[in-house]
């Protein structure tokens, strides 16, 4: 886990457990190993067992502890069950990570269907609900706790293409703020992190968004002949750095809001975003 040096402490995260939804790929992976690293205990959750498996044993490889506790998001009993599990194999959840969601066939409102809306809204931010509705007694009956949502910069700014979900994350940066006002006086902060387009294949793989996302945008938005190659080299080129940002700079920012060293921070949606304008 070398490779998930982050540049703080390596002890950062000694004797304390997290669980990370999302846990099986991109930035939620990325952020497992990071935790490890630090000397997190860390409990994946996921619906892809395989995956889950694959970065537990990537993590016990390089001497950390992990535990797959795979789960749907969409199924509050499952995700219960899963807490649970995680506690049993590895004590009370100190930290929770959210992470899970993701974009597809998202269009126009005009072309978009009801259960399109439904299904980004349950994905995206109902499954957030149920995982800090599981978890979160715990931490309160101990006071104690940190939670960070991974959002996203749609949850800041209305996207073409995007309506639902743009909805759904501005839905979890209102959660987080209002999380956070509620387990404040528990010494439990809740803070969300906000990446830009990331070089991950949830956003450099066309497929995930699907033909939909395109042929929507090139409708209404054009030009009829755009490609996902330049939508994405458009969207690039409107950001500051003019680049993708990375995975391990989005996990390092979650590290820095669940750890002592942000200690005066609860309720903020920070930016990752390589200066989108």
């Amino acid at each position: 886990m070398a490779l998930m040096n982050s540049g703080f402490a390596p002890g950062l995260f000694a004797g304390q457990t997290a669980l990370v939804t999302g846990a099986s790929s991109g930035i939620g992976e990325v952020l497992a190993l990071m935790l490890a690293a630090h000397g997190a205990k860390v409990a994946l959750l996921a619906r892809n067992t395989e995956a889950l498996e694959r970065v537990a044993k990537e993590i016990g490889t390089a001497g950390g502890t992990a535990v797959p506790v795979p789960a749907d998001l969409a199924d509050s009993a499952a995700v219960r069950r899963a807490v649970a599990d995680a506690e049993a194999a590895l004590g009370p959840v100190d930290l929770l990570v959210h992470c899970a969601g993701e974009a597809r066939e998202q269009a126009f409102l005009c072309d978009l269907p009801e259960e399109r809306w439904n299904a980004t809204l349950e994905s995206n931010l109902t499954g957030a609900f149920r995982v800090c509705r599981a978890t979160v007694p715990g931490m309160m009956e101990r006071r104690r706790g940190g939670i960070v949502i991974v959002s996203s910069i749609a949850g800041k700014r209305g996207l073409p293409a995007n309506t639902a979900y743009c909805a759904a994350k501005f839905g979890l940066n209102g959660l987080t703020q209002a999380l956070a006002a509620e387990l404040g006086p528990f010494n439990i902060r809740v803070n969300a992190v906000c990446p830009g387009l990331t070089d991950s294949p949830a956003a450099t793989d066309g497929g995930r968004y699907g033909d939909a996302f395109m042929a929507s945008l090139a409708r209404h938005h054009g030009p009829a002949d755009l490609t996902w190659e330049r939508y994405l080299r458009s969207a690039i080129r409107t950001t500051i750095l003019r680049r993708l940002v990375r995975p391990e700079e989005v996990a390092r920012q979650v590290l820095f809001l669940l750890s002592g060293l942000s200690d005066g921070m609860t309720g903020q949606a920070v930016n990752v975003d390589a200066g989108a304008l």
